[in-house]
């Protein structure tokens, strides 16, 4: 498959996988994310990473987050069943939950599906 730098548009509803990853990640942040846990309930997929990774954008009720600086929620990493070391953060723009991002810390893959909650340990962690 061909890299492309333009994001590709969806309007769809998240799966369960997605819901609950998103819902343990704001659970589990250092932040009080009650308003984001509440967003959550009306979050869509609005838009893929084209790079092939699992990150999503959302649109909340209709509204798109604004650009802008990215307010990180919660931020955790995990070891791939391939040892890779990966990232996984939930962030908000404009007080609108704006995403699920997913990437390679150690630059050895592309994280491509959902990791399990029960891999997750805080960003920085020496345990992963």
């Amino acid at each position: 498959m061909a890299h492309t730098s333009a994001a590709i548009e969806v309007d769809r509803a998240l799966t369960g996988e997605e819901v609950a990853l998103v819902r343990w990640l704001l659970e589990h942040g250092e932040a009080d994310n009650a308003t984001y846990l509440e967003q959550l309930k009306l979050a869509r997929v609005r838009r893929l990473c084209p790079c092939g990774c699992a990150s999503i954008d959302f649109s909340v009720a209709g509204q798109v987050p604004p650009r802008g600086g990215m307010d990180v929620r919660s931020d955790f990493q995990w070891r791939s069943e391939a040892g890779h070391l990966n990232g996984a953060y939930v962030y908000a723009q404009g007080g609108i939950l704006a995403g699920l991002d997913l990437w390679s810390i150690d630059g050895g893959e592309t994280p491509d599906t959902l990791p399990s909650t029960k891999a997750l340990v805080p960003y920085g962690s020496p345990q992963a």
